[in-house]
């Protein structure tokens, strides 16, 4: 975890292209063979760091859509976004990883593209797929905004917005043939 630790702590300094082996180990107040028994570069650190990150989240989706409660999605996103801060503030920033949050984001793809066929009858695939590419996109930059921000709203505030954001195409809009 110090190792971890020490990582995340530099990369609030500088993007990881910046940051050496060296660096890590001296933050961590470790050698390089502990280093290298666990990873073999900074970017497998880091790799393994958004890896568990992305796989939390999607046991949090996961759980979520089980339950059926996908009004609570945005929410429960936010929540865990919000509980891991220090971790997300660093990842979602300049310096850490531009696809790691849309990765995020499109974990409910499919069960989001479900659930509006079943709202919305007879709809060509793509103009679903066109739809959760704008909402997807609008909700990262959101998200993105307000963890770079100091996530001084409530999770339940932003998942709000998302929420109310993404409700708002209309249906006459998604009616229409493109």
């Amino acid at each position: 975890m110090v190792i971890k630790n020490s990582l995340l702590e530099l990369m609030r300094e500088r993007p990881i292209s910046k940051i050496t082996v060296t660096d890590i180990c001296k933050k961590a107040d470790i050698n390089r063979n502990t280093f290298y028994s666990h990873y073999a570069n900074q970017f497998e650190l880091l790799s393994s760091i958004e890896d568990e990150l992305y796989e939390e989240i999607r046991r949090v989706v996961d759980h979520t859509i089980n339950l059926e409660v996908c009004g609570k999605l945005s929410y429960e996103i936010c929540k865990y976004i919000k509980a891991n801060r220090n971790i997300c503030e660093v990842l979602f920033s300049e310096n850490g990883d531009k696809d790691l949050l849309e990765r995020i984001i499109y974990i409910s793809h499919d069960f989001n593209i479900e659930k509006w066929k079943k709202e919305v009858k007879n709809i060509d695939q793509k103009l679903f797929d066109n739809w959760y590419t704008f909402t997807a996109y609008g909700s990262i930059a959101v998200i993105k905004n307000w963890v770079n921000s100091g996530m001084k709203e409530s999770s339940s505030k932003v998942a709000a917005f998302i929420d109310k954001a993404t409700e708002a195409v209309p249906k006459n809009f998604i009616n229409e043939s493109i």
